[in-house]
């Protein structure tokens, strides 16, 4: 195993040129290097066989339970009737967080961390949690979001639950705090149930890092020597480790360091333009250099490097063009275990709490005699009135051509590739 680190501390860069004012590279990638043997002593580095395709087993089970859901799904879309069983869903753990990005959202015009200091505070129990889990287990994945979601003390029971129900993990994290709770036992399983960790990187230079997450250079420091500490672990433990880019009027140079810093070290890159409550930055997206940053990355796309989506989904990301959302192609589920119906964004949602309801089904049923979700997205007076840009509306417009073109047609079966890799 250590010849295997060894060949991964000191990779040579060719997209990426080191500024003076970027980490020392051959120093973190050692210190990186060090806590993953430290780490790979507690958890659990089982790499079964075919472990890079879908035919992991939970990964397949879930994939049979996405076509499954597809098909019924398109039955309800011929009937015009969009509400569908979800995709996946979302699940904002807590809104708690260690940092205060200065884009952070909770698309209804919040910011988690400032949320939580004024009382949105009650997460749920353990054992509610695991209850929440069971009621969505008809989706065919879960996004573990927050807040900052490893700040919940029961992230590795409910994670296992939700294995145990062949779930398609995915985590959303600023990372921060990974490198240590790696080294605690009760994390032994984590990387080998989490089929997809998305970290939060959105400069290379720890001081604007800093200033945009309004945290120490130290723990700035920490998301960066974690990243490079998990892209050594991939190589014993199967999950895909993703770097996301919230693209901003402030940080488009760092940006463009960031895509070819994953390029050359082989970490998918997932970018996102930064929005505004359920609106694109306009502004931010007419941006000549952010139009060059865009012209980059579908370009890359376009030659193989690891992205989190096909080159035109990119492209109808970053430039929020023809995006046709579908609002309840997935859910989203508050802290407080209440259901945002038809969808976040909306400012009148209804919330429902899901705790009142056996499973999936029934609460979009009931939900539906209160709004109908059908044809919701767009700007009639019974519509949502928003245009967000973000990469779930995205998943949405792609989940709902296939439902209406067919799985081969629509280029579902590629961007599902793109995902698990």
């Amino acid at each position: 195993m250590k010849a295997k680190v060894q060949n991964l501390v000191f990779p040579k860069f060719h997209l990426y040129q080191p500024k003076p004012y970027h980490p020392k590279w051959q120093g973190l990638h050692l210190e990186a290097a060090k806590l993953a043997l430290k780490i790979a002593k507690n958890i659990e580095l089982k790499k079964p066989p075919l472990s890079g395709t879908l035919f992991q087993k939970k990964r397949f089970l879930a994939l049979i339970k996405t076509l499954k859901n597809l098909l019924i799904n398109k039955r309800r879309m011929v009937k015009n009737d969009h509400n569908f069983i979800p995709l996946f869903y979302i699940w904002t753990m807590t809104n708690q967080c260690n940092f205060l990005c200065s884009y952070c959202s909770n698309h209804r015009g919040g910011k988690y961390p400032e949320l939580y200091r004024q009382g949105f505070t009650k997460n749920l129990t353990t054992t509610q949690g695991m209850n929440l889990l069971k009621i969505m287990k008809e989706a065919s994945a879960i996004y573990f979001c927050g807040g900052e979601p490893t700040l919940r003390p029961d992230l590795p029971e409910l994670l296992n639950y939700s294995t145990k129900l062949n779930m398609f993990n995915m985590i959303n994290t600023n990372g921060s705090l990974l490198g240590d709770l790696l080294l605690n036992p009760r994390y032994r399983k984590f990387l080998s149930q989490m089929d997809v960790i998305i970290i939060s990187l959105d400069a290379l230079n720890i001081s604007e890092m800093s200033e945009i997450y309004k945290v120490s250079a130290s723990l700035s420091r920490k998301v960066l020597r974690n990243i490079l500490m998990l892209r050594i672990l991939q190589n014993f433990v199967n999950f895909k480790l993703v770097v996301n880019t919230v693209i901003t009027p402030d940080n488009i140079e760092e940006s463009f360091d960031v895509l070819d810093w994953c390029n050359d070290l082989g970490i998918c890159f997932s970018p996102v333009s930064g929005n505004i409550d359920h609106e694109p930055d306009y502004e931010l997206l007419k941006n000549p250099r952010y139009q060059a940053l865009v012209e980059k990355i579908l370009e890359r796309a376009k030659h193989g490097y690891p992205m989190i989506a096909s080159p035109k989904m990119l492209e109808h990301l970053l430039r929020a063009k023809g995006v046709l959302c579908h609002p309840k192609v997935f859910d989203h589920i508050d802290y407080n275990g209440e259901l945002f119906w038809p969808c976040k964004a909306y400012p009148n949602a209804v919330m429902i709490n899901i705790f009142d309801y056996k499973n999936v089904d029934e609460m979009h049923k009931a939900a539906k005699k209160i709004i109908d979700a059908t044809n919701f997205h767009g700007d009639g007076a019974n519509q949502c009135q928003g245009h967000c840009a973000w990469m779930q509306n995205v998943v949405t417009d792609v989940y709902a051509r296939a439902l209406i073109l067919g799985f081969f047609d629509s280029g579902i079966l590629n961007e599902i590739r793109e995902l698990i890799g």
